[in-house]
């Protein structure tokens, strides 16, 4: 593999761009879509760089158009003149040698006149094909545009375009946002709620259990006598007498547990005491104004 090869990616076998034939000046008129491309690409020099000088030669702030030279234009300047000059030449006064080179400029001419001719034909030919390649893209893009604003897609389910073209995230709107503000002020205030409420039923749980406290010693000898001493009454009288002594009360204990339970969530009682349902009535006089309905009731 030689250097050479290093400026094609170090590949063999690839062959160089060819040179344009009509590379100094254009053949044309720049299209529409050449001169918004030229428009938008940055060149030139920026205001207040001053205009840089060669060999007397200033350099325009901004390029200057090259001017459009046809493929007519060329074929007579090159061509047609350079064969009227050689017309007017006396051969019957030259050489073979001389003879033999005025014929190979012919053949160089016609050689010439030709490959313009292609070249202008080829040139056409791609500008044809990039004509209708950019009318197909304006095609898809007019039917994108009326497919995204149609109303079936105003219906439909987002795709993943559509996430993608537009931000990930939509921003809330002014009444979104204010509603959100409130959603979140009456979640932390439910939140309040819920634990003050348990708080309330946790003090109050606690003044129904004073009545329980054992403040005295002769509370506390019968609260002994209480634990220690075998309560016969709740036993069933056919049960074994060592059924009895072993203390087997589990299925009558749980039983009465499940029956306090019920009859708590039933009447909203706390332990079988008031419950704060019961007391919040009757501080905001609930309980009185059933009371006095019920008593007007039973009169009428």
């Amino acid at each position: 593999m030689g250097k050479g090869n290093l400026r094609f990616g170090g590949k063999s076998g690839i062959l160089p761009k060819p040179r344009p034939i009509f590379k100094r000046n254009p053949i044309r008129l720049p299209t529409e879509s050449e001169l918004q491309q030229e428009a938008q690409a940055e060149q030139g020099y920026v205001e207040g760089i001053p205009e840089p000088v060669k060999s007397g030669f200033k350099f325009p702030r901004a390029p200057v158009s090259k001017p459009v030279v046809t493929v007519q234009e060329r074929i007579v300047k090159t061509i047609d003149q350079q064969a009227a000059k050689v017309a007017n030449i006396d051969t019957s006064k030259l050489s073979q040698d001389e003879i033999w080179q005025l014929k190979k400029d012919e053949i160089r001419r016609a050689h010439l006149r030709d490959a313009y001719l292609i070249e202008e034909k080829r040139l056409a030919r791609i500008d044809e094909l990039k004509a209708k390649q950019e009318a197909k893209q304006r095609e898809e893009k007019a039917l994108e545009k009326v497919y995204e604003e149609s109303t079936a897609t105003k219906l439909t389910l987002p795709t993943i375009d559509s996430y993608l073209k537009g931000p990930l995230v939509r921003r809330r709107t002014a009444e979104e946002e204010e509603l959100l503000h409130e959603q979140r002020v009456l979640n932390r205030m439910q939140a309040d709620l819920k634990y003050r409420e348990r708080k309330a039923i946790d003090v109050l749980d606690l003044y129904h259990a004073a009545s329980q406290f054992i403040t005295t010693e002769k509370e506390l000898e019968q609260a002994i006598t209480d634990a220690f001493e075998v309560n016969v009454d709740n036993f069933d009288k056919e049960m074994e007498v060592e059924a009895k002594l072993a203390g087997r009360t589990y299925a009558i204990s749980h039983q009465s547990k499940n029956e306090a339970i019920i009859i708590d969530h039933a009447l909203g009682e706390l332990n079988g005491q008031a419950g704060l349902e019961s007391i919040e009535n009757a501080l905001d006089g609930e309980l009185e104004k059933l009371r006095m309905k019920a008593q007007t009731a039973s009169i009428e």
